[in-house]
């Protein structure tokens, strides 16, 4: 047995006991975890919109979840999903039962809930419960996207956000500050040299330029959108939250093309960006800040966006 499968045996055992621990919020069956053991599912779910693009693993990989006593189930999910800050979710047909590491994630779910809910379709919160960390959400029977949903998809996110900036700059709450201050703030500035490259590719006149900061999702991608279709009429929903914090206001749509390429290897929507596709809406999202979206900056807007996401990772910190 090799060094690598005997830690892989090791962590797929870590989370078998995890599982066995939430087991009062898991049906009984035999459960199976995905290759990246960050997902377990009842092995009779696999249509399960969650899980139908998962592969079963190896033989190991399986544990059966058997308590006889019904009276001791307190929540009757079939898959176990870790959250990549500690959090769990459990999902059940219609609901997902969500068990947050601590306080601050619980508290930090609520507030974002409360916060973005009245400008994103976000699912509904059904159930809170203070005393044990745990909150239950509403489950949205979304279906998997095909090339043929894109366009819908990236207008209804135009529409979405423009009209969160629309109402931002109306009750004046937006923040504004320079690149440069951001990168010369708190322990930032101890790392400048870390990030001399990419200032480089960044226009001068744009580092002390005044930007707005203001709240966002902070992890846009195609993941973290559901699309529900339902007669005909389809619906877009955000989920996943977590990241949400302060940005630069264009951060959501840069983390969407990087997140594609970087995750997905999908090289269309950057390369489409720099084709000046996407420069008509970004020039009309700009204006609601009352600032010049410029074709000649491309790079550089994508690189004050990628500034923006590594001082975010190197200090710590969520731009509050």
């Amino acid at each position: 047995m090799t060094k690598e499968f005997k830690k892989y045996i090791k962590e797929v055992q870590a989370k078998k006991d995890q599982v066995i621990e939430w087991s009062a919020y898991l049906e009984n069956g035999l459960y199976t975890l995905d290759k990246d053991l960050r997902t377990v599912f009842n092995t009779t779910k696999t249509a399960h919109p969650m899980v139908n693009n998962l592969k079963n693993t190896k033989k190991e990989d399986q544990l059966s979840l058997e308590i006889e006593d019904s009276r001791l189930k307190y929540f009757n999910g079939s898959i176990l999903w870790f959250c990549i800050n500690g959090d769990i979710k459990i999902f059940s047909d219609d609901e997902v039962l969500v068990i947050c590491t601590n306080k601050e994630s619980y508290q930090m779910k609520i507030a974002n809930y409360t916060y973005f809910s009245p400008f994103f379709r976000i699912p509904s919160l059904i159930n809170q419960d203070a005393k044990h960390n745990m909150l239950m959400e509403e489950f949205v029977h979304f279906e998997d996207k095909t090339d043929n949903d894109e366009a819908f998809i990236l207008k209804k996110i135009y529409d979405d956000y423009r009209s969160y900036f629309n109402y931002l700059t109306l009750h004046s709450k937006v923040d504004y500050q320079t690149l440069n201050r951001l990168l010369n703030t708190s322990s930032n500035g101890k790392h400048i040299h870390q990030f001399e490259k990419i200032i480089e590719k960044v226009s001068p006149e744009l580092l002390s330029l005044n930007l707005p900061f203001i709240n966002l999702h902070g992890d846009l991608w195609s993941d973290n959108i559901l699309l529900t279709d339902e007669a005909g009429e389809k619906t877009l929903w955000y989920i996943d939250w977590e990241t949400a914090g302060k940005y630069v206001f264009f951060y959501d749509f840069f983390k969407f093309i990087w997140n594609e390429l970087d995750v997905h290897h999908n090289y269309s929507y950057y390369k489409r960006y720099i084709a000046g596709d996407f420069d008509e809406g970004l020039t009309s999202l700009f204006a609601i800040f009352h600032l010049t979206f410029e074709p000649k900056y491309r790079q550089s807007y994508f690189c004050l966006f990628f500034l923006n996401f590594i001082l975010k990772d190197t200090d710590n910190m969520a731009f509050k």
